[in-house]
């Protein structure tokens, strides 16, 4: 089962997710780069994970930046448990 669909949302919904967990909080641009993303089509999926309350977006003098929210980070964990930091 991909993980598209374990999540019920487009693969590049969960590439941001992944992407944004990775790195803890990216910038608008960077992440659109580094995805090779259009920047319509990331501003779009960041409103939808925006409204399903996964991320949180803000502003920082002109730049936009987005981190996972904590509902975000939980679903990350479920879904991706090797992203979860290690403690022995």
């Amino acid at each position: 089962m991909s993980v598209s669909s374990k999540l019920a949302m487009p693969a590049d919904y969960a590439l941001v997710l992944q992407q944004v967990d990775e790195s803890g909080e990216e910038d608008f641009g960077n992440l659109a780069e580094s995805l090779s993303l259009d920047r319509k089509r990331l501003s779009h999926i960041v409103h939808a994970l925006q409204h399903k309350g996964l991320v949180r977006v803000s502003m920082v003098q002109r730049d936009v930046w987005i981190s996972l929210s904590a509902r975000g980070r939980r679903l990350v964990a479920t879904i991706w448990p090797e992203s979860m930091p290690s403690y022995a």
